[in-house]
């Protein structure tokens, strides 16, 4: 459920005044607040959502060299709709009381999912997210050219989600401390990856959207000119084996979250803090090989030179 009127603006108010921020950048992105969103106006208790995902999973993202005392400050704003208008409203805040905001507008930034659908995005550089995406990124590579242009990121795949079940990890999953499940069955990457595909024409969302959809994966050549089509053509290719482009792109497309929330352990442990768990070593993997060409790393260290500068 989107913030109401009233807990967006003291949600602003929070991050305004909160001595954490001063002469750091500030990261908006997507991730639960219910624990603050009725405290009223108390900045100190909103240390807690650096801990919370998804300001997690990113701030764990960081390389090691971006972790001193000006490292960036996550802020988790609900949904997508919602990041958006906590920045709007931070930017419209700020400018009519500078003097009490610890905020350097210079330093606001914020990450969202790319999701299927479009959200639209006022007094921008770039008027929806698909605009982002298309300038942000080239097929399946983020486009260094032009990321120093961008303060509003989205992921270059659907979900944030989508990052954690790639086929590099394969070996992170195998050997993780506990004995993963995948609905409550043996986990398997590739028994999830064909439920993904399995599943395309179920996608309503996607079916509603589709003409956006074959745009996002025009460089794949897969047979686009139905929903049927385009799955027996990710069907077709994933027989062939295991492609890591192929998985990208199908995550491109697909919404990855409600098939990762299917992962659990038959061991007596909750299984979102596992997943929570599994996402922070996902992270650190991200965080230790600091690759310019991930998605996530690169954007970090955008916003980290460009909040330096």
């Amino acid at each position: 459920m989107s913030l109401t009127p009233d807990e967006l603006e003291n949600h602003v108010k929070n991050i305004m005044f909160s001595k954490r921020i001063k002469y750091k950048a500030v990261i908006l992105c997507e991730g639960d607040i219910s624990s603050v969103k009725n405290v009223g106006l108390n900045p100190t208790m909103y240390r807690n959502l650096e801990r919370k995902p998804d300001a997690d999973f990113y701030k764990a993202c960081l390389p090691r060299n971006m972790r001193k005392n000006n490292s960036p400050q996550f802020f988790n704003c609900g949904g997508r709709s919602d990041v958006i208008k906590v920045y709007c409203q931070l930017k419209t805040l700020h400018a009519s009381n500078p003097k009490n905001s610890y905020l350097d507008i210079n330093k606001l930034f914020a990450i969202i999912d790319l999701d299927i659908q479009k959200a639209n995005i006022d007094n921008y550089l770039f008027q929806d997210t698909e605009e982002i995406f298309s300038n942000l990124y080239n097929e399946l590579e983020i486009n260094h050219n032009n990321i120093d242009s961008h303060i509003i990121f989205t992921t270059g795949l659907i979900h944030k989600e989508a990052y954690f079940l790639l086929p590099l990890f394969t070996d992170i999953f195998a050997n993780y401390k506990n004995r993963l499940s995948y609905m409550n069955d043996e986990f398997s990457l590739k028994k999830i990856y064909t439920d993904i595909i399995e599943d395309i024409d179920k996608d309503k969302d996607l079916s509603a959207n589709f003409d956006r959809v074959c745009n996002r994966i025009n460089f794949s050549r897969l047979n686009c000119s139905t929903v049927g089509d385009l799955k027996n053509a990710f069907i077709n290719q994933f027989h062939h084996g295991i492609d890591d482009r192929l998985i990208q792109t199908l995550f491109l497309i697909r919404k990855i979250k409600p098939y990762w929330e299917k992962i659990s352990t038959r061991e007596n442990i909750d299984a979102e803090k596992l997943r929570e768990q599994l996402a922070l070593e996902i992270a650190k993997f991200y965080a230790n090989k600091d690759d310019d060409n991930f998605h996530i790393t690169a954007i970090l260290k955008s916003i980290y030179q460009q909040a330096c500068r």
